[in-house]
């Protein structure tokens, strides 16, 4: 895990400190620094999406990792005309569901290494096309910012993207 990864997650769990009105009542600033969990490529650059760092940072879908190095597919990404070249940071679980069971896990004083696995499971992004983001936040799936029904934490952390027939490289 590299050092700034590593540094957000022990940051998060100082947060849980606070206690859970605290975390609620900031809940703005709090579930937005989860973020930082999964921005950092190894190398400590901010890798969100930038050709230079994001291939070696993040896992990439079937689709998308044919334009992971062409920099026009990170540029102008809100092009819908062009929704099959596009590249899209997709969030294996929707940070707010991760923020919610976080809020849990501190209400029920969750041990800080049990926080800390689970936002470093959690916390993870993979590249997908614009064409296949439309897919999981369509009418049809409508996993924008849910689980499938029958999903569990501890299931599957890819089951939205297994939901709708996304495959990883």
């Amino acid at each position: 895990m590299n050092e700034k990864r590593a540094a957000h997650i022990r940051m998060v769990v100082a947060m849980t400190k606070a206690g859970h009105q605290d975390m609620v009542l900031t809940k703005d600033k709090s579930a937005y620094f989860l973020r930082g969990i999964i921005d950092y490529a190894d190398n400590g650059r901010h890798a969100n999406l930038d050709v230079r760092w994001a291939p070696s940072t993040y896992q990439y879908s079937k689709s998308a990792s044919v334009f992971k190095h062409e920099k026009s597919s990170y540029q102008q990404r809100s092009d819908k005309s062009q929704a099959d070249t596009k590249l899209h940071a997709e969030h294996i679980i929707p940070n707010s569901l991760i923020f919610k069971r976080l809020l849990e896990m501190v209400e029920s004083k969750t041990a800080d290494a049990e926080i800390m696995k689970f936002l470093d499971t959690s916390c993870r992004i993979v590249v997908i096309t614009k064409k296949e983001m439309q897919l999981l936040d369509g009418a049809g799936a409508g996993l924008k910012s849910s689980m499938p029904d029958d999903w569990n934490w501890g299931d599957d952390p890819y089951a939205r993207l297994n939901h709708v027939g996304i495959e990883l490289e």
